[in-house]
């Protein structure tokens, strides 16, 4: 008998090491998820922009936004048949939607130091994914796809690093 995995919108992902493993998982599967994942996020620094109150913060909340709907859109255009026979993914995570965001972990009255270490923590559980799965596929443009999601991670780990060190030194 096969496992599935619920599909719900809203809420940290689990480390790998935290979740279970399923045997196969198609890779249009993953891409689906991972599109709806980032969909989150997206949704995630929407309302962390808006609330938001330090002007510098809303900024650096806005290119990170910015440069995820440009990667979002790249992702809804992707042809899997462009990247090789699409197979299967074996002992690929199995992640739910669910736990992606918590909802209400962040108040409104949040500062933006606790605002960008939950979401710098994001940003790493999907790079842990991205990278997890990338490890896992044969076929090298599928594996160059993954590796650029693990990229693209990196650069935003990146941003929301500097502006926390830059905001830290500042206080």
């Amino acid at each position: 008998m096969s496992k599935k995995s619920s599909i719900q919108i809203g809420s940290p992902l689990q480390s790998v090491e935290e979740v279970g493993l399923i045997a196969f998982k198609n890779l249009k599967e993953i891409l689906e998820i991972t599109i709806r994942w980032e969909k989150s996020l997206k949704d995630f620094y929407d309302v962390a922009e808006f609330a938001l109150r330090n002007n510098e913060s809303k900024e650096v909340i806005a290119l990170l936004r910015s440069n995820l709907i440009i990667r979002l859109e790249i992702l809804k255009n992707i042809n899997l048949d462009d990247y090789g026979k699409t197979g299967w993914v074996r002992y690929a995570p199995d992640y739910r939607d669910d736990t992606l965001i918590p909802i209400k972990s962040i108040s409104r009255d949040a500062g933006p130091q606790e605002i960008f270490t939950q979401i710098l923590e994001y940003e790493k559980k999907l790079k842990n994914f991205y990278q997890t799965i990338s490890g896992k596929l044969v076929a090298i443009k599928q594996r160059e796809l993954f590796d650029s999601l693990v990229q693209f991670k990196d650069e935003q780990i990146y941003e929301i690093n500097k502006f926390m060190d830059s905001y830290g030194s500042e206080e």
